[in-house]
Formats: structure tokens, C-alpha cells, sequence
């Protein structure tokens, strides 16, 4: 009894496209939750993502699989996302805008 016509190459590619949608999710929730419970719960989902994405690109290059490069270029995409722009700050000082004043160097 076959419970699927699908070949195991489709699921791993299939598998590569929700860890997509799975990572740019979480990549959204840890850059835009208003709170900080949220965005850490982001950030744990961005990283699972990262490395399923990991795990099934490199199972769907051993299947002769185009969907390798797509969750390479995805993993780059989601990377560079993280990394890029400015992250929840919390200040300690009341300035809000972040600017420290300058010492009096002139005596």
C-alpha cells in the first residue's frame, strides 16, 4: 500500500517552502512585536527556521533538487534581514534620541 505518489524529493521541497514562509514569519514577528515576549519568541522561530532550511536544502541537493539553491538564497535573504536595521533599544538614560551630550573639551 503506497501512501503517496509523491516522490521524497517533493516532500523535502515542499519542506523547503514552508521553512520560507516559516523564516520570513518569524523574521517579521522579532522585527516587529511591540514587545519583547514576542520578539524573542521571533527570533527562537527564525533560528529553527534557519537551520530546517539548512538541513532540508542540503537533503534536496542530494536529490538533485533546484530547491537547494532557493533555500540557500532564502537563508542569505533571512540573514541579512536579521542583521540589517535597527533592533528594539532599550536606554537606560532618559534621553530617547540616544545622543549622548559631549564632554567640554575646550578649557
Amino acid at each position: 500500500m503506497v501512501m503517496s505518489s509523491l516522490r521524497a524529493g517533493a516532500w523535502l521541497e515542499i519542506a523547503v517552502m514552508m521553512l520560507q514562509v516559516a523564516g520570513v514569519a518569524a523574521l517579521c514577528l522579532s522585527r516587529l512585536a511591540p514587545t519583547p515576549r514576542w520578539s524573542e519568541r521571533g527570533r527562537m522561530g527564525f533560528v529553527m527556521a534557519l537551520i530546517g532550511l539548512g538541513v532540508a536544502g542540503a537533503l534536496c541537493g542530494r536529490h538533485d533538487s533546484e530547491f537547494a539553491l532557493f533555500a540557500g538564497g532564502t537563508m542569505t535573504f533571512l540573514l541579512i534581514g536579521m542583521t540589517m536595521g535597527n533592533v528594539h533599544a532599550h536606554t537606560t538614560h532618559a534621553n530617547s534620541m540616544g545622543i549622548m551630550p559631549e564632554a567640554n573639551l575646550a578649557g
